[in-house]
């Protein structure tokens, strides 16, 4: 686009500011107590003679030149056939069309040369609506053009001027070469010809000729579509104006957890290309993510805060989407974003014509009334068959939605478990010596919400004075009471790290949920080798196995809880003995080797002859 206004500018830049007079004269002459007669052009084009006539009519219904100063210097100005296509009923009148437009003063709608905007320039100068002149028209031709005031139609000039790398003024310019150089086109050249010669066989088109006064230029003819485009190209300045192999869209910066999914994709795809080659976009909360969830180098584009002025989330979505195919990656992956969600319900075919989309799902949420809700029961069946497949964390949510929604062999095909790696470098914890007379230790940590069944995890406690019991987290708004606090419980708050946790002062670990996917902290307490007592619910048993660990399949009873902590403490050297096992099977089964060389042969696909798969 810059090329194209540069290019127009060039050819017409000297004709800015000055009406087109072309064609034959008429009624030359002088009376002087009237004033000088004006030199009359009478002009053939596109419209047609039934326009053009009209025009001259009107050209010599217009006062003489010495009669008002003000009148002459906006007649020098005054294009006569731009003013008339937008008020074509002034063609059969008998008026002055430049004092009828003077006359309107700051209400005047049409424009006096295609140049210039009443409402854009009261807009940017509201002060000229009260000025002394007769017309806001003519305080600008006196003395706000030479001020550097803009009256130019075009919106977002601010905005956009950024993008095309000018100054505002030199942007106004560029714009009004252009509108020139099409209004001569439209009016003389090829181009109308060709508008007039299509509504001789359709007359119909000949009513777009009026449009033609007010020429938009994309993107600078709408608020919506200017601001739209430097939300872009402000997260392409995040990105460092590069393209992206990997895009990852993420709702938020989502704090704590550790790496999380798109940590461990993250480092995954770094295995196959340079980390800058990756960038992760924050769809629904801005920020950064933690230090360390990501390769250092992986580019990270904070697009919510971008999106706050917009009211409709249309032109959100669609701010997104652009952005998406304007990074030309290989592979998008969708990991909780819900502003993607909602836009592939109106984009979702035309995004995946152009990109590869895979969708990260997570497990359902019971609500309070026993309903369910989530991501993959609102949004799998309407998205699935425009992406390249969907990842989920365990094999109990992708029996689920191929058991809900009927999947063929074909289509289960496209389901792929990413079992989240460990990291063998945590070590086994030592249990510490413990003091004379100090009861054994249970630890728990979690939010105080509903899924984590506080309530259960404190009547445990009640069941088993003798034992001491710690717990890490705060209470979520509007969650459940659990009740009052048993004596042997200590609330110790949350933690920023899981590494801040005592763990070598814990006897056992208590996990309590009612619902649930694959726990990243019980991966993380697993790797410490302290033995775990778990529910055993959703994906939990894919950590939680048999013999290593203490599976509790009765959520709502504390007393099978308590049973299975009693035979963890009643011999600890046995129970630290089955939690290594554990360790071992979690190293051996989810490595991040094993994580990363399923991703990259899921994302990216098998490598092309010619180079990686959609590589320039």
């Amino acid at each position: 686009m810059g090329r194209l206004l540069r290019g127009a500018a060039r050819r017409v830049r000297s004709v800015l500011g000055r009406p087109v007079r072309r064609g034959r004269a008429t009624g030359e002459g002088r009376a002087p107590s009237d004033g000088v007669r004006r030199i009359l052009v009478e002009e053939a084009t596109n419209l047609g003679p039934l326009f053009d006539a009209g025009v001259s009519r009107s050209r010599r219904r217009m006062k003489n030149a010495g009669l008002d100063a003000d009148y002459d210097l906006a007649y020098e100005h005054f294009d006569v056939s731009h003013f008339l296509m937008q008020v074509r009923p002034l063609l059969a009148g008998n008026r002055d069309p430049l004092a009828h437009f003077l006359g309107n003063g700051a209400e005047a709608k049409a424009s006096p040369e295609i140049n210039f905007d009443m409402a854009a320039y009261l807009a940017r100068h509201p002060e000229r609506a009260g000025d002394r002149e007769t017309s806001p028209y003519l305080a600008w031709l006196k003395r706000g053009r030479a001020a550097g005031e803009i009256a130019d139609p075009a919106v977002g000039l601010e905005e956009l001027a950024p993008v095309l790398g000018l100054e505002v003024a030199d942007v106004v310019a560029e714009l009004q070469a252009v509108r020139l150089d099409v209004q001569e086109r439209l009016r003389t050249g090829t181009l109308g010809s060709m508008v007039a010669k299509a509504a001789e066989i359709e007359p119909l088109i000949g009513d777009v000729w009026p449009e033609t006064a007010r020429l938009r230029i994309p993107p600078f003819a709408t608020d919506v579509s200017a601001r739209q485009v430097a939300a872009i190209h402000r997260c392409h300045a995040q990105a460092g104006f590069r393209r992206a192999r990997v895009v990852l869209v993420v709702s938020d910066p989502r704090w704590g957890g550790g790496r999380r999914v798109e940590g461990h994709l993250a480092h995954a795809m770094s295995r196959a290309m340079s980390a800058d080659d990756i960038v992760v976009v924050y769809t629904d909360t801005g920020g950064a993510g933690p230090v360390g969830r990501f390769p250092a180098g992986v580019r990270e584009v904070s697009l919510a805060p971008e999106l706050e002025g917009f009211e409709d989330e249309d032109v959100s979505q669609r701010v997104l989407v652009e952005l998406l195919r304007s990074l030309r990656a290989e592979v998008i992956v969708n990991i909780n974003s819900v502003l993607l969600y909602r836009a592939m319900s109106t984009y979702g075919k035309a995004l995946a014509a152009s990109e590869r989309i895979f969708l990260v799902m997570f497990g359902n949420e019971q609500m309070p009334a026993g309903n369910w809700v989530g991501l993959p029961l609102r949004y799998f069946y309407r998205t699935f068959d425009a992406v390249a497949g969907v990842v989920t964390d365990s094999h109990h949510l992708r029996e689920w939605l191929i058991e809900r929604h009927q999947l063929p062999d074909e289509m289960s095909a496209r389901l792929h478990v990413f079992s989240a790696p460990v990291d063998p470098a945590v070590g086994p914890v030592p249990p510490s010596e413990r003091p004379p007379g100090r009861p054994p230790q249970v630890f728990w940590a979690g939010r105080f919400d509903r899924q984590k069944r506080v309530d259960v995890a404190f009547q445990v406690a009640r069941l088993m004075p003798d034992v001491g019991f710690r717990f890490w987290g705060e209470k979520v708004l509007n969650a459940p009471g659990a009740g009052p606090k048993p004596d042997n419980l200590t609330l110790e708050g949350p933690y920023g790290h899981f590494s801040e946790v005592p763990l070598a002062d814990a006897d056992a670990w208590l996990y309590t949920s009612g619902w649930d996917g694959v726990p990243s902290q019980l991966l993380e307490v697993a790797m410490t080798g302290v033995p775990i007592v778990g529910s055993l619910v959703g994906g939990t048993g894919e950590i939680l196995v048999p013999g290593e660990s203490w599976p509790v399949a009765d959520l709502d009873n504390p007393a099978a809880y308590v049973a299975a902590l009693r035979e963890v403490l009643a011999d600890p050297q046995a129970a630290r003995a089955k939690a290594a096992r554990l360790r071992a099977m979690m190293i051996q089964e989810r490595s991040e080797e094993r994580y990363a060389e399923h991703a990259l042969a899921v994302l990216l696909g098998p490598p092309r002859p010619d180079g990686p798969e959609g590589a320039p």
